[in-house]
């Protein structure tokens, strides 16, 4: 159930009786923020004030994306140019290693100490 305000209720019930809305209301309920299509949307006085910021925010909002942008793709390029050939690889495992080291553990029980 939606609740109506009190300016809402007064509205309808002054049209009901047939009185009419002053000119200053008739203003301030235009100003006011409504339903559109279920959403809310800013008042009309918020969104003249906001037109001013747009374009500053979208280049704001272009050069922080440009600048993440870069050190991502600057970081993979710097690792791709890494050579690693200085650091020594360990040596290949023999079969008799492989076993020793795939072989499972005793386990140490509390009596075993």
């Amino acid at each position: 159930m939606v609740s109506a305000t009190f300016s809402q209720t007064f509205r309808l019930a002054s049209r009901a009786c047939g009185n009419s809305l002053r000119a200053s209301q008739r203003q301030y309920s235009s100003n006011k923020a409504v339903p559109a299509h279920g959403e809310y949307r800013f008042r009309t006085s918020i969104e003249r004030g906001r037109q001013q910021y747009t374009k500053r925010n979208m280049v704001t909002a272009a050069g922080l994306c440009a600048t993440v942008m870069g050190v991502y793709f600057y970081s993979l390029y710097a690792v791709k140019q890494e050579d690693y050939t200085d650091i020594p690889m360990p040596a290949v495992l023999t079969e008799e290693e492989k076993a020793e080291f795939n072989k499972p553990k005793e386990r140490k029980t509390i009596a075993s100490y």
